[in-house]
């Protein structure tokens, strides 16, 4: 249902009509508020429709239109089902002040006594709408590595840091930490240095080095590599070698032709895995199903904070 120039009472109603309509529907676990560009609108509903299989939510996509607009304007879709599977969604494209004031907009349409997350794959800070996003927010998800910067994207992230927030770029890791976890089960001594050949410039390098340093105590060196990649979603990270204190090494290397990891370590078989780039809809739903904040990312991210140096990354 299209509805132009039109009210956030407008748009309530008429999704209570379609709910009416299809005889209700299951109860839902969460708000998804979204913010993108229409570019990204796409594959941003791809994602959405994906994630909403395991986590049935009302999606609300903002796209900021004309910010310059002098009047505040409105146009809205209303689905159920449809391209978006499991989700009642509601996508809104703003212009004026419309596009700068969310919340009274948003607030009246999030279903209530269920968490509210908000996700954005745009810049907030470009429209001045990061203080709007995390107002009414139980949990925040961002995207660093679609900023025009992306480590100094998630620098800024590390300053603002609020419970509840986190970052695509660390879901994006989670093979990697749980392949890297498990060659630890046995290993026989300490760490002595570790070196990880990755691009610099990818957050999820930088949020992998300062994991390891919480894990191992030792600061691992990003060796600046060009890195294949068969999804945009994967890390660029190309293999993470460890040098024991007794001098002994490991490395994992991921293959780029099959994304085929292969583990080698002293007096042992290599060991292979396969270890593929996931779609933006699986990482989505992978944040999606803890509400709580994140422990571990908090402590991954000071620890990047401490250690950032732009100059070393940006050269």
């Amino acid at each position: 249902m299209h509805l132009k120039d039109t009210t956030t009472g407008e748009i309530m109603k008429a999704l209570s009509d379609l709910l009416h309509h299809v005889g209700g529907t299951s109860s839902l676990a969460l708000n998804l508020v979204a913010l993108i560009t229409e570019d990204e609108r796409e594959e941003v509903e791809q994602a959405a429709s994906e994630a909403a299989q395991e986590h049935p939510y009302r999606l609300i996509l903002i796209i900021p239109r004309d910010t310059e607009a002098e009047e505040p304007r409105i146009d809205a879709e209303v689905t159920l089902g449809e391209r978006l599977g499991a989700a009642q969604a509601i996508i809104l494209r703003l212009d004026g002040p419309a596009a700068t004031h969310l919340t009274s907009i948003v607030l009246p349409m999030l279903a209530s006594d269920v968490p509210v997350v908000t996700w954005w794959l745009l810049d907030p800070v470009r429209y001045g709408l990061e203080q709007e996003l995390r107002t009414f927010a139980d949990r925040r998800i961002t995207y660093s590595a679609q900023a025009t910067d992306p480590v100094e994207s998630l620098y800024r992230r590390a300053l603002t840091y609020t419970p509840g927030d986190t970052d695509i770029c660390w879901t994006r890791i989670t093979l990697w930490r749980s392949l890297i976890a498990s060659t630890f089960d046995g290993a026989p001594t300490e760490v002595r240095a570790v070196d990880i050949k990755a691009d610099r410039a990818d957050p999820s390098a930088q949020l992998m080095a300062a994991w390891l340093h919480t894990r191992l105590g030792v600061m691992p060196r990003i060796i600046d590599t060009k890195v294949e990649r068969n999804s945009e979603h994967l890390p660029a990270i190309a293999a993470v070698a460890f040098t024991m204190a007794n001098g002994e090494t490991m490395e994992i290397e991921r293959q780029a032709e099959d994304g085929e990891t292969v583990l080698r370590q002293a007096g042992l078989p290599k060991q292979r895995q396969l270890l593929q780039g996931r779609t933006l809809g699986q990482l989505l739903a992978e944040e999606l199903r803890h509400i709580d904040p994140d422990a571990a990312y908090k402590r991954v991210l000071d620890t990047f904070r401490e250690h950032y140096e732009p100059e070393a990354v940006s050269s």
